[in-house]
């Protein structure tokens, strides 16, 4: 009975052979290769799936960033599990769906302070989780030295582990200072304009710093600082909470991004290979200057669309670095173009050589306060700017912090502009609901904004300040029935605006195309009744959400 079981057996896999060459051989069916299998079946994956946020001293903080990515068809819904041990602030999750697109998972880690007495101390940890709009946080107390916690994602087919880690320092027993940032950027004022930054000052030691501070050769500072060289400018999102990448003033013309980019301390971070960064100045050359860290890679530097260079992006450490990236280049205006590699790139901002950096008179600059005692709490040394006897032009300096516990050199550098000179209004977009509401003067409109649960999307474009020749005032209005805010320069709306109510311009807008001037376009959406404004020709991929093209609202910067 055996011989016939094996006999059926092999004429089996001889038929099965058969098949295998016979598909191979057909056109139009191609087998299936071992790597093609796992398309066949939901797989999430993450880039890096390790994170090194370095070394932390008590009171540091470190942020990165994971990238989920769906190897299979469709969406994916997937939730988090904190770190073993560490305990969550309130009932919180963490989730989101992640597709084809690569889809950010952002960690941010505190070491708050040392707690405990001398014989038995500890680190006080606060982790943040950030994905899909939701927000986790989670606290532990843990002893210093070396860190690596795992996170577990849990999705429909599985489960992936994410890990980070970090060097948590002890407290330095004697003083030490620690002042950020260690370059301001004033951007660009008008004549006879004040304006003020902080630099944030805190002693990482245990005893108490005392501290000076003052312009470089200054009362009671020295001057033997070595001169300034090109003027830094940086690329930091100063509106708060913005979630991705916004500029204001100048950098809103200058700067450029496509691919996927974040933020990462208020700097824009791309991951992967399409992330591209395009900067224009007026100069002889540039440097960059952005962070190494384990998960970056090399990336390639052109100038004016010629390639230039590759410039080493990966650390063992996360550090900060100043890279030339052209130079000896004739003065005038070039496009700078950084296209990332296969890992992480966070860019600080640039240094561009060319123009002179001039040194306003005695008094110019005021810092207050100018000495102190810091323990734990943390300071701020403000620095202020009088431009009322300054001609237009690029000014530099330095602020100095001396200190028991070390010293800090912090530039600064501004731009006075001619008066005739255009002033711009950055319009920024706040969006609750479907309803985008576009102001010139958050501040004003604060309480509104916190009241409505609008969150800030970033800044959309700039409008002209009342006066300026050829522009006119740019209206809005609000339906409340709808919630839903809209703009134009006609003063009576344009069309039918039942039951809108007026609420005053934000700014001027010009009616036809001005110098250095760009549409601004005008999108409705039939089923909801929502308008939407923007510069960008598609969009901004608005038509997915069902709105239409409505036309050419006006111009802006």
């Amino acid at each position: 009975m055996a011989r016939p079981f094996f006999t059926t057996m092999i004429l089996l896999l001889l038929v099965l052979s058969a098949v295998k060459t016979f598909g191979q051989n057909l056109p139009g069916i191609r087998p299936v290769p071992p790597d093609d299998l796992d398309s066949f079946h939901s797989d999430v994956v993450a880039n890096p799936q390790e994170i090194d946020l370095g070394a932390l001293n008590p009171g540091g903080e470190a942020n990165g960033t994971f990238y989920l990515k769906n190897r299979g068809p469709g969406s994916l819904e997937w939730f988090a599990k904190g770190p073993e041990g560490w305990k969550l602030s309130e009932s919180q999750n963490i989730s989101g769906l992640v597709g084809q697109t690569p889809e950010p998972l952002r960690i941010h880690l505190a070491y708050v302070r040392e707690v405990g007495t001398s014989k038995n101390r500890s680190c006080s940890l606060i982790l943040r989780l950030e994905a899909g709009g939701n927000v986790a946080t989670l606290r532990r107390e843990l002893p210093a030295g070396e860190l690596r916690e795992e996170i577990r994602l849990l999705y429909d087919g599985g489960t992936i582990s994410l890990s980070f880690r970090a060097s948590l320092l002890e407290m330095n027993p004697r003083p030490l200072l620690e002042a950020s940032p260690l370059r301001l950027d004033f951007g660009t004022i008008r004549p006879g304009e004040q304006t003020t930054k902080k630099i944030l000052l805190k002693n990482r030691g245990r005893e108490s710093l005392k501290w000076k501070a003052g312009v470089a050769g200054g009362r009671g500072m020295p001057s033997t600082a070595p001169p300034l060289v090109g003027r830094y400018i940086s690329f930091r999102n100063e509106v708060a909470g913005a979630g991705s990448p916004s500029f204001s003033g100048p950098l809103q013309e200058g700067l450029e991004l496509s691919g996927k980019w974040a933020e990462e301390g208020g700097y824009p971070s791309g991951q992967g290979a399409q992330s591209v960064l395009r900067y224009r100045f007026t100069g002889t050359g540039i440097n960059l200057i952005f962070w190494k860290s384990p998960d970056g890679a090399p990336f390639s530097v052109f100038l004016d669309e010629q390639f230039v260079t590759l410039i080493e992006g990966y650390a063992e450490r996360r550090e900060r670095v100043e890279a030339l990236a052209v130079e000896g280049q004739l003065d005038g205006p070039h496009l700078l173009t950084i296209v990332n590699g296969a890992g992480r790139l966070t860019v600080e901002g640039v240094r561009v050589v060319g123009k002179p950096i001039r040194k306003g008179p005695r008094g110019w600059i005021s810092v207050f306060p100018d000495s102190g005692f810091t323990s734990r709490e943390t300071d701020y040394v403000n620095v202020t700017l009088d431009t009322r006897r300054l001609a237009p032009g690029i000014y530099g300096d330095r602020i100095l912090l001396i200190s028991n516990g070390g010293e800090a050199d912090v530039e600064l550098f501004v731009e006075v502009a001619a008066d005739t000179t255009p002033r711009f209004l950055d319009v920024h977009r706040y969006l609750a609901g479907s309803d985008y509401l576009y102001t010139t003067n958050p501040q004003a409109e604060a309480s509104r904004l916190q009241l409505k649960g609008y969150r800030h999307t970033g800044i959309a474009f700039r409008l002209f300040a009342p006066g300026t020749p050829g522009t006119t005032d740019f209206f809005r209005w609000f339906n409340p029935s709808k919630g839903d805010h809209y703009y134009s320069y006609d003063p009576k709306g344009g069309k039918p605006l039942h039951g809108y109510l007026q609420e005053g311009a934000i700014g001027n807008i010009a009616t036809s195309r001005l110098s250095g001037t760009r549409e601004l376009y005008r999108w409705f959406n039939p089923a909801t009744g929502g308008h939407f404004y923007t510069t960008d020709q598609s969009g901004e991929g608005i038509t997915k959400k069902g709105y239409r093209f409505d036309g050419i609202a006006g111009f802006v910067r």
